[in-house]
C-alpha cells in the first residue's frame, strides 16, 4: 500500500504546492562521467552567511527537488562522500531547475566502511550493473560470483551473454584480460572480495575489439589514501574430492606510486563420470551398440601471480606497468573406461586406460601511458602488450580387447605428444575529448599480430586401420595481422542517453602445414556498427533500444590440421579453412518502475563455428570436427523482475524464452539437417541482510535450463540450487563464509543426437555438489582500497 500511495500523495502535493507562494528547486547530481549518483546530499544555503536553508536527497536515478522554497537568492551545492560539486548561484522567483551539479568521485578520501549491504542492481544504457561489495557472494571466487551475475550464464563451464560465448573481462574499465581456455583456472583462484561492482556491458563500445559480443568489466575498490595494507584467504572445497586455495594481496599507495602483488596457490582435484551410448547404424544384422562407461580424474596445481605498478609523472600523466601470470607446472589426467559392444562383433568389449600430463605458462606483460590534454576533459592514452602461451601435453593409451568368451583376444597402446607456442603482440592509442555540454567523442588506432606453431608427435596406432588418416608427426604455424580503427560519441540529453560507434578491421592470416600441399591464406575487412538508446520520460517508465555486429575468428587450437586421438575409437580434428563467423543481435525494450523489463531480441550468426559430433558406421569411429554451421539464429524474449521484497530480502528473476534454429551440413551423408527447438531458461536469486549490523549476508539461487539444441546435439533439461552465508568479523577485519553448491544434485547433463543415421547419446555427472567454508583476514592499514587490477587484450581470447 506504501508503494501505492507514494506517487499519488507525491502528484497530490505538487497540485497543492501550484496555489502557494513558495516554489520549487529541482536537478540533478552526476560524477564526471555524467552518471547519476544515488543518494547525494543536496544543500540550500543562504547567501548572507552560508547558512544551511533547506537540504534533502538525490534519488536512485541522482533527481531532487526542494520543496516550498521562498523568493530569494541562494547558493546551491552537492555533496557525495566527503566529494563537493562546484557551489552554484541562483535567483528563485518561480519554479526552477537548475540542470545537473557535478561530482568529481576521483579525490583521495577516506574509506567509509559500510558493513552488510544487498547486492544492487542497476540498468544503464548499455550494461546492467551487479553491486556485490559486502554480500553474501564477495568472500566467494569470482568465477562463482559470475555464476550468480544478473544477465550471464555459465553452461558447461564456459561464459555466456545474451547466448554468445565471446565474452571479454576488463577489470576498472581498462584494458584488461584472463585467457579464454584459462577462465576458469585464473578466476577460481581469485578472490571476489575486492570487487566492488560487476558491470555485464551488452553493446561493447568501439574501442574493443569486435571480438567482444558482450564484456563483463569488473569494478575493483580503488587505493584512496596513501599507506600499505594487505590480506590472507584460504578456501576450501569439499565434492567427491577436495580442493583448496590460499593466496595473499598487498597494496602500497605512496603519494605518485600504486604498487600491488598478488599470489594464489590453487590444488584441485576433480572427478567426472560419462556414459557414452552409440548405436552403430547398418543393416538389422550389422548394427552395434557401443556402451561406454568413463571415469576422469583430474589433478592440478596452479600458480597465480601478478604485480601492477601505476607512476604520476605529473599531474595529467600517469605510466603503468603490469605482468600477470599463470603457471601450471602438473597436471594429471586419468581416464577410465569400459566399453561393452551389443551386435555383430568379434568383440564383447574393451576397456581403455589413458594416462595424460601437461604443463602450461601463460604470462603478459603491459605498459599503459595516459596523458591529460586539458581541463576540459580531452585525453590521450597509449596501450602495449606481450604475452607467451607455451603448453606441452602429452598421453599414454592402452587397450585391451575381449572376444565373446570375455577372454583378452589382443592389446593396442600409443602415446601422443603435442606442444603449442604463441606470441601475442600489440599496440593501441586512443584519443577522447568532450563535444559541447552534453556528449563526448573516442578514436583510436589499433595493431596486433600473434603467431602460433602447433607440433604433434603420435606413436603407436595402425596406419592401416579404415576410416583415418592421421599423421605420426608435424608441424602447423599461424601468423594473423590485424589492423583496425574506431569512432564513437555517446550523449545525454535530460530523458536520452544515446552510444554509438564503428569499428573497422582488416584482417591478414596464414597458415602453413608441413604435410600439406598448400599454404592457406585469408584477409577480409569488416564493419561493425554499434548503438544502444535509452529513453527515460519519468521514474516509471524506461525504453531501451541497441544493436551490435561482432565477429568470432578461429581460435589457435582448432585451426590446426591434424586428426589427434582421443581413444581408439575417436579423434579431434582441426580445420585450417575454417571462416570467421559474423553475428547480429538487436533487442528492444521496456521497463515499469526500474522493477519489471521484459525485452525482445533477434541475433544471426553467419558461418558459426563449432564442433560436432559424427559417428562413422562403417569403421565404428566417431569424430569430432571444428566446422562452420551452415545457419545459427533465435529470436525470443526476456522477462526481468528486480525489486525488494522485504528490508532485508530482495529477489531477481531473468526467464528467457527463444526460438533457436541451427542448419548443419551432415559429414557422411552431405545432407543438410535442420535443427530447431523452442526453449527457455531461468535465474532466481535471494539476498538477506540479517543482524542489526547487517553483518550477516546470505544467498540463494536457483537455475534452470529448458530442453535445448546446440549445434548437432540436443540437451534434456536440467536445474541447480545454491546457498551461501558470510558473516562480517572482528570490526569487518575478517569474514567467514559457508556455501553449498547445487544442494540436491541435479545439475547433471545428458545430450543426444538422433537424426539421419546418427544415434548416440552422453550422460555426465560432475561434481556439481560442492560444500566449500573460507576465511579472510585483511591487516596493515585497513582505510586502503585495491587498485588490484587484471590484464586484458582481446586476441588473447582465442588460445
Amino acid at each position: 500500500m506504501r508503494h501505492t500511495l507514494c506517487p499519488f500523495l507525491f502528484c497530490l502535493f505538487f497540485v497543492i504546492s501550484a496555489f502557494s507562494q513558495d516554489f520549487s528547486i529541482s536537478g540533478t547530481v552526476e560524477n564526471e562521467d555524467h552518471e547519476p549518483i544515488s543518494y547525494a546530499n543536496i544543500m540550500l544555503l543562504s547567501v548572507k552567511d552560508s547558512s544551511l536553508v533547506d537540504g534533502g536527497l538525490t534519488n536512485v536515478n541522482g533527481a531532487f527537488v526542494l520543496k516550498d522554497i521562498s523568493t530569494g537568492n541562494y547558493i546551491i551545492k552537492a555533496s557525495y562522500l566527503e566529494n563537493e560539486s562546484v557551489a552554484k548561484s541562483i535567483s528563485v522567483s518561480a519554479d526552477l531547475n537548475i540542470g545537473a551539479l557535478q561530482i568529481s568521485l576521483e579525490s583521495q578520501l577516506d574509506e567509509v566502511v559500510v558493513i552488510g549491504g544487498k547486492p544492487r542492481i542497476e540498468r544503464k544504457v548499455d550494461r546492467l550493473v551487479y553491486s556485490i561489495e559486502n554480500t553474501a557472494v564477495q568472500d566467494q571466487q569470482i568465477w562463482e560470483v559470475l555464476k550468480n551475475t544478473p544477465g550471464v550464464m555459465v553452461i558447461n563451464n564456459q561464459l555466456s551473454v545474451n547466448g554468445s560465448k565471446q565474452v571479454g573481462v576488463l577489470i576498472n574499465g581498462r584494458k584488461v584480460h584472463i585467457p579464454a581456455r584459462d577462465l576458469i583456472n585464473l578466476l577460481s583462484g581469485t578472490s571476489a572480495s575486492n570487487v566492488e561492482s560487476i558491470e555485464v556491458i551488452t553493446v561493447p563500445p568501439a574501442k574493443y575489439s569486435a571480438e567482444d559480443h558482450a564484456l563483463i568489466n569488473l569494478k575493483m575498490k580503488k587505493n584512496l589514501i596513501a599507506g600499505y595494507n594487505g590480506a590472507i584467504y584460504n578456501r576450501y572445497a569439499q565434492a567427491v574430492l577436495p580442493k583448496h586455495t590460499v593466496g595473499m594481496e598487498h597494496y602500497f599507495k605512496g603519494k605518485k606510486i600504486d604498487f600491488s602483488f598478488n599470489y594464489s596457490f590453487r590444488h584441485d582435484r576433480n572427478i567426472t563420470r560419462y556414459q557414452d551410448i552409440t548405436n552403430f547404424l547398418g543393416t538389422a544384422q550389422e548394427s552395434e551398440l557401443w556402451t561406454a562407461n568413463q571415469e576422469f580424474i583430474k589433478k592440478q596445481k596452479q600458480h597465480n601471480i601478478s604485480a601492477f605498478l601505476d607512476y604520476e609523472l605529473s599531474e595529467n600523466s600517469k605510466i603503468s606497468l603490469s605482468a600477470v601470470s599463470l603457471y601450471i607446472p602438473k597436471v594429471k589426467r586419468i581416464y577410465d573406461t569400459q566399453t561393452e559392444i551389443v551386435g555383430d562383433s568379434l568383440f564383447s568389449g574393451f576397456d581403455t586406460d589413458i594416462l595424460g600430463s601437461s604443463d602450461l605458462i601463460n604470462t603478459s606483460y603491459y605498459i599503459d601511458y595516459e596523458q591529460k590534454l586539458n581541463k576540459k576533459g580531452a585525453q590521450l592514452s597509449v596501450n602495449g602488450h606481450y604475452t607467451f602461451y607455451d603448453k606441452n601435453a602429452a598421453q599414454a593409451l592402452t587397450s585391451n580387447f575381449f572376444d565373446l568368451d570375455n577372454n583378452v583376444a589382443q592389446a593396442n597402446d600409443f602415446t601422443i605428444n603435442t606442444e603449442q607456442y604463441i606470441n601475442i603482440y600489440s599496440l593501441q592509442t586512443d584519443y577522447s575529448s568532450p563535444l559541447g555540454q552534453k556528449m563526448k567523442w573516442e578514436t583510436g588506432l589499433k595493431y596486433a599480430n600473434i603467431g602460433s606453431k602447433n607440433l604433434v608427435l603420435q606413436r603407436g596406432f595402425d596406419l592401416e586401420t579404415p576410416g583415418i588418416d592421421p599423421q605420426e608427426a608435424g608441424n602447423f604455424s599461424y601468423n594473423e595481422s590485424i589492423y583496425a580503427g574506431y569512432l564513437s560519441a555517446n550523449g545525454k540529453w535530460d530523458a536520452l542517453v544515446v552510444k554509438m560507434g564503428l569499428r573497422a578491421e582488416h584482417t591478414e592470416t596464414k597458415g602453413s602445414w608441413n604435410l600439406g600441399s598448400s599454404t592457406t591464406k585469408n584477409n577480409y575487412f569488416k564493419l561493425f556498427p554499434s548503438a544502444s538508446l535509452k529513453y527515460t520520460p519519468n521514474n516509471n517508465h524506461s525504453f531501451n533500444l541497441y544493436y551490435l555486429r561482432r565477429i568470432t575468428r578461429p581460435r589457435y587450437a582448432i585451426i590446426n590440421p591434424f586428426q589427434i586421438f582421443q581413444s581408439n575409437f575417436s579423434t579431434v580434428e582441426g580445420n585450417p579453412n575454417l571462416l570467421p563467423s559474423t553475428n547480429s543481435y538487436v533487442a528492444a525494450g521496456y521497463t515499469l518502475k526500474k522493477k519489471y523489463t521484459i525485452e525482445l531480441f533477434y541475433k544471426n550468426a553467419t558461418n558459426s563455428l563449432g564442433q560436432l559430433i559424427f559417428q562413422d558406421n562403417d569403421f565404428n569411429w566417431l569424430r569430432f570436427v571444428n566446422t562452420n554451421v551452415d545457419r545459427d539464429f533465435a529470436y525470443g524474449l526476456d522477462f526481468i523482475v528486480n525489486r525488494d521484497i522485504t528490508k532485508f530480502w530482495d529477489f531477481y528473476l531473468l526467464s528467457s524464452f527463444y526460438q533457436r534454429k541451427i542448419h548443419f551440413t551432415d559429414l557422411e551423408s552431405n545432407q543438410l539437417v535442420k535443427n530447431n527447438q523452442f526453449t527457455w531458461f531461468m535465474r532466481a536469486n535471494n539476498n538477506f541482510t540479517f543482524l542489526a549490523d547487517k553483518s550477516l549476508t546470505a544467498n540463494l539461487s536457483y537455475r534452470w535450463f529448458a530442453p535445448a539444441i546446440r549445434k548437432n546435439s540436443s540437451y534434456e533439461g536440467y536445474g541447480a540450487l545454491d546457498f551461501s552465508l558470510r558473516k562480517s568479523l572482528f570490526d569487518n577485519k575478517a569474514s567467514l563464509s559457508l556455501g553449498l553448491d547445487d544442494i540436491f544434485n541435479q545439475g547433471n547433463i545428458f545430450s543426444s543426437r538422433n537424426y539421419l543415421d546418427q544415434n548416440g547419446s552422453s550422460f555426465q555427472r560432475t561434481e556439481n555438489r560442492v560444500f566449500t567454508v573460507g576465511f579472510r583476514y585483511k591487516f596493515g592499514n585497513s582505510k586502503i582500497r585495491s587498485n588490484k587490477k587484471y590484464k586484458r587484450v582481446e586476441e588473447r581470447n582465442r588460445l
